[in-house]
Order: structure tokens, then sequence, then C-alpha cells
């Protein structure tokens, strides 16, 4: 492969991309990622004209190249004969690296990975984001399907020369878990498009509820219902805004049923999904986050609550652990109901004042982290290292 000249020509597969935001964070950390990157290289994104779950096409022109944020995005229909069309129309562009953000996702993943097998692509580096996929609770759910697929792809040898991109040490580990100690992998945490420093907490008036939010899909995976079950033995008085959409039958009546059965003293009110540019002024008007995750590879919604000085209580399965323990908030070590009624009692009973120190801290922690040095981004690091590979050679 020659090495890269000028600007260096990226295809991003992307299984929901903004304005998508049905699916959570995995978009907005990728708009993210490309916005910090759209000076430097030349990006082309790939991705459907409906969000996750929508019965229509999104705002958007479908199937044809558009500027967007200094970047080039097709978004897809999903007739076949588009899908084929797109492909064809990022294969035109040359591009020098592919950068798959799922797994799984048929369309945008394992097509594009077939098609490289039979040299549709040429031979560009191919760089893996499974975006959590590799955990043990995402690997759980519809577990032979997975691994039937992940056999075939042994047997078509897809791994040989894929680079992964884990989003924290944690994800690495998964990675290497499943694909072997030799998986070649760059760590790099998620690009966000949030502020330098926290916005400074204001608390509600005096003798108001304490005001709780869930930010984030309604899946088991996320874990709402044990927070649900959680404050059935709160004695505070708690007001509890659920944003995030229904996306399972059984799992949905279980939350339901969870949220009629709590006390008087706890009103629980479910909202519907959160348009993003709303996400940062409700977290701001809302003390406490709760995420009982099973595990997250970065949890998006984590960052924007401490941008917000709100504070997060999470399950210990997030990289953002060590954040939440220096301040940030708490993070659970159990995934039970038992775990989470002691966590929220530390924290909704506070009074005004510790309450207000709470969201300090999580303005505080926040910064703390905002501020760290970072390494160079993802599509950097793969750049550096190809062009030392073909010095090399």
């Amino acid at each position: 492969m020659a090495p890269f000249d000028g600007r260096q020509v990226i295809a991003v597969f992307a299984p929901s991309y903004p304005p998508a935001f049905l699916g959570g964070g995995p978009a907005r950390s990728l708009d993210a990622l490309v916005g910090a990157a759209a000076s430097r290289y030349d990006i082309a994104v790939l991705a459907p004209d409906r969000d996750l779950g929508g019965s229509g096409p999104l705002a958007v022109i479908s199937n044809r190249w558009i500027a967007r944020d200094g970047s080039t995005v097709m978004y897809v229909s999903s007739g076949p004969r588009d899908v084929l069309a797109g492909l064809t129309a990022a294969r035109r562009r040359a591009p020098q690296v592919l950068y798959l953000n799922s797994f799984f996702n048929p369309v945008f993943s394992i097509l594009p990975h077939v098609l490289w097998r039979f040299g549709f692509w040429g031979r560009p580096v191919r760089l893996m984001a499974p975006r959590g996929e590799m955990g043990r609770g995402a690997l759980g759910r519809r577990s032979l399907k997975k691994k039937m697929f992940m056999v075939l792809f042994r047997i078509l040898r897809l791994n040989h020369g894929l680079v992964w991109h884990a989003s924290s040490p944690a994800e690495a580990d998964d990675i290497r878990q499943i694909w072997g100690d030799g998986a070649d992998i760059i760590i790099r945490e998620n690009e966000t498009r949030l502020p330098g420093v926290a916005s400074t907490p204001i608390l509600a008036p005096a003798g108001s509820p304490v005001r709780l939010v869930y930010l984030a899909r309604i899946v088991e995976h996320k874990g709402l219902a044990i927070a649900l079950e959680a404050l059935a033995s709160c004695t505070a008085q708690v007001r509890f805004d659920i944003l995030g959409g229904f996306e399972d039958v059984g799992y949905a009546a279980r939350c339901q049923a969870a949220a009629a059965a709590l006390p008087p003293n706890v009103e629980a009110r479910f909202w519907g999904p959160a348009e993003p540019e709303s996400i940062r002024a409700i977290l701001e008007d809302r003390d406490i986050l709760l995420l009982p995750t099973a595990g997250e590879n970065f949890a998006h919604s984590v960052a924007e609550a401490l941008s917000a000085s709100c504070v997060v209580i999470a399950s210990h399965t997030t990289p953002w652990t060590r954040t939440l323990s220096s301040g940030g908030g708490h993070a659970v070590t159990e995934r039970t109901v038992e775990a989470w009624e002691r966590a929220l009692s530390n924290f909704v009973n506070l009074d005004a004042e510790s309450l207000l120190q709470a969201r300090l801290g999580a303005m505080r922690a926040y910064n703390r982290w905002k501020s760290r040095p970072q390494d160079m981004h993802v599509f950097d690091q793969v750049s550096l290292r190809h062009t030392q590979d073909v010095s090399d050679d």
C-alpha cells in the first residue's frame, strides 16, 4: 500500500448518526469524533436515513453526499439497491481507512467487512470501534446469533489485520478476552462536544423534592427497573424524570409497573427520548443522574451530567468509577436493588446545603476530567502508525 499523502480519505460507517438520536450516546460520540478530525482528513460518513426504531426517514436528503460540519455524509435508504449504491459511492472515494462503529450491525459493519474480504475496498486499514459490544453483558443478549457470527468472522479471517478502537482499558480487556492478547488495539477515550468547564449548580427552591433523572434507552442492559425498584423504599420527597425510549415491550411493562408501585413521596414520570440539544439544560435542572447499567464502554450521559454539575450514581462497570469516587458521585459495586437502595439513601436524604456541596463536587470532578491531557485523536494514531509501517517496509 502506498503511503498516505495529502488529506487522507476515511470512510466512516455509522449505524446511527445525527440528526438521529434514539440510539443514545454512540451517535453523539461519533459526531464529536468526526468533527474533531474534519479539518485534517477527508471524511465520508455512510449512515442510515432513519433513526433507531424510527417509522419514517430523518429530515435529511437521502442517497447523495451532503456537507455536514466539515465532513461529507450520505444518509442511505434501507433498500438493497440504495445500500449498494451508497457503498459503491464510498468506494469511489478510495478510502485509506474504513472506520466501522459496530461489530454486529449487518449493513454498516458485516457487509463492509465481507466486501473487504473480496477486494471491494482495495487495501485500506480497517479500524473497528465495537462501542461496548464485546462486553460480557452485551454479548449475553442474542448470544447464539452473535457467537455464530464471530465464528464466521474467524473462518473468513476478517480479524487478520484488523485494528480495534477501544474507548477505555476495560473495553480493550474485553476485546482481548475474545480475540486474544495479540489483538491490535488503540485505546482512545471517546470525543465529546462538551464545554471546557462545568456549569455552576443552582439548587431548586427550599422544600423542593430531590430531582433525579434517567437518561438512556429503556432496555434491560441500562437497568432502569433496578432504580425504580430501589426507590420503593425511599422516604424522601423525590421527583424522578425518565428520558428514553422503550425498545422492549416486556421490560417496558416491568418499568411501568415499578413506577406505578412507588410510594406517594416518589413521583416518576416517563418523558420519552430527549433531543440532544436540550440534554444539558435538562441536566442543569436536575440533582442526580441514575445509571444502573450492566456495562458501558464510555457512557456519554455521565460526561453530560457532570458537565452540568449533576451528581452521578452509576454502576461500577463504566470508565467513570474513579471520577465518581473522587467527588463526581458514587459508583455502585453491585447491580442489585439492595445495593441501589443504599446508594440512593446516601444522596436523596441530604439537606439542601449538603446536596449543593455534592453538586459542586460533581462540577470539580468534571473540570479535572476535562483538563487532563489527551492522547492524539484515534485517526491521527492510525495515520502515524501506518506511515511508520510503510517507512519500515
